[in-house]
């Protein structure tokens, strides 16, 4: 899913969730890829080689695929998630957002163009979804992002008016 979706949909969640830091689970929520294909196009920026678009899997560098491993696996975040636990003895909440990322992208990733390898290093599976770039699932997409925040605007303002209610 593009990097966008992928922050309003866990902003979204936590919102839902009741999760005081969204800002912050949004910022996990697009980690990711940031780590993964972030470094890429920073790099192509950077060396004057950056094209807009999809690139050919040919052109992308091996650490690509490497980190893109780590960051799109529920395996490593469960193991992170478990060190932050034991570190400091709370669960971090808006570290979920890294998990709504893949739990996303998995039924949004092709095999054709790196497919979300959800359970790495244990195995090697991955589910051959729909390309989140299809016209068509934008025009799902981005509506019901529309409607999901419409909702919670709604809620917002009943729970305010229903604050205001109780302070007279």
């Amino acid at each position: 899913m593009d990097v966008l979706a992928h922050y309003l949909w866990a902003y979204a969640i936590a919102a839902f969730a009741k999760i005081k830091q969204r800002k912050t689970m949004a910022l996990f929520g697009v980690l990711p890829d940031f780590f993964s294909f972030g470094i890429l196009m920073v790099a192509a920026v950077a060396t004057g080689s950056f094209h807009p678009g999809k690139p050919e899997l040919s052109s992308i560098p091996p650490y690509v695929s490497h980190l893109y491993d780590w960051t799109h696996s529920l395996a490593v975040f469960f193991a992170v998630f478990a060190l932050v636990f034991l570190a400091t003895k709370r669960w971090y909440l808006p570290l979920l957002g890294w998990a709504v990322h893949v739990l996303i992208d998995i039924p949004t990733h092709t095999s054709a163009f790196f497919p979300t390898p959800f359970l790495w290093p244990l195995s090697d599976y991955s589910f051959s979804g729909i390309a989140w770039s299809e016209p068509w699932f934008m025009l799902l997409n981005y509506p019901s992002l529309a409607f999901v925040y419409w909702h919670l605007a709604r809620e917002h303002k009943k729970e305010k008016a229903n604050a205001n209610k109780h302070k007279k």
